[in-house]
């Protein structure tokens, strides 16, 4: 099960995702996405505080996330398994990861 939640500060545009991100619930991910109005300029940030799975379908959600914004995707609180995933993938070159403190972890 996922739950997402979608919020909206000026120009950053945050959805926070809760519970397993996986090959049946990425469809909802990426239906979300494809509903954000996202202009030039505008941040996305993902907050994965609450996540608790994330296989590859998860995974290639945040990459059509970073296509939709242009590369703009922040990931804020990835938990340890998605951190070594995106090492793994080389995903850290894309993305900007914050810790939950917004300290940012890699680039």
């Amino acid at each position: 099960m996922l739950e997402l939640t979608t919020a909206v500060d000026g120009t950053a545009h945050t959805v926070a995702l809760t519970g397993e991100l996986d090959h049946r619930t990425a469809p909802r991910l990426h239906a979300a996405l494809d509903g954000l109005r996202l202009a030039a300029g505008d941040r996305l940030v993902l907050d994965l505080t609450g996540l608790t799975f994330c296989d590859s379908s998860g995974l290639s959600a945040f990459i059509a996330a970073h296509e939709l914004s242009s590369g703009a995707v922040e990931l804020v609180a990835p938990p340890a398994m998605v951190v070594r995933m995106l090492h793994v993938t080389g995903l850290t070159e894309i993305f900007t990861v914050h810790d939950a403190d917004r300290g940012r972890l890699t680039r």
